[in-house]
């Protein structure tokens, strides 16, 4: 599926605000109410807009830290394997295959340093094929869209 300059602009007007109406979206990318409805419908349909959520400011639920967490596995473990087990911990909110020197990705939010310690310490390093992590804490989110 090709998406435009106007997909492009309805994209971005949802990912500003989610709770736009299809009229208020035409509004502010310049279609017609119809056309614009079409667009989204299709834009949906295709997969290209997967679902609509509430962003939250993680301070305000108690989660004052956030970091990623490089995993690196055993080799006889596989990666796909040991991503998905990763995934089922409370706290870690993505879960990314990477290059570079480690194999897995984990973004994890936590309340304070000795939650996010418990999580690593108890769950991660606690997984059959864990080898070892490397920790990199986020001082401050400058943007994220996605």
């Amino acid at each position: 599926m090709a998406v435009d300059g106007f997909d492009r602009k309805i994209i971005s007007a949802l990912q500003e605000n989610g709770r736009l109406s299809n009229l208020e979206v035409a509004e502010r990318v310049g279609l017609s109410h119809s056309s614009c409805s079409r667009r989204i419908a299709r834009l949906e349909q295709e997969g290209v807009i997967t679902g609509y959520r509430a962003r939250t400011d993680r301070k305000h639920l108690g989660l004052s830290v956030r970091a990623f967490c490089g995993v690196i596995r055993h080799a006889e473990v596989g990666w796909e394997v040991l991503a998905n087990q990763l995934a089922t911990i409370d706290g870690v909110v993505s879960v990314f295959a990477v290059s570079g020197e480690v194999d897995l990705m984990l973004e994890i939010v936590a309340r304070d340093m000795a939650h996010y310690s418990q999580v690593v310490l108890r769950d991660v390093l606690a997984f059959p094929g864990v080898s070892a992590t490397r920790s990199s804490f986020v001082l401050e989110e400058v943007k994220s869209l996605y």
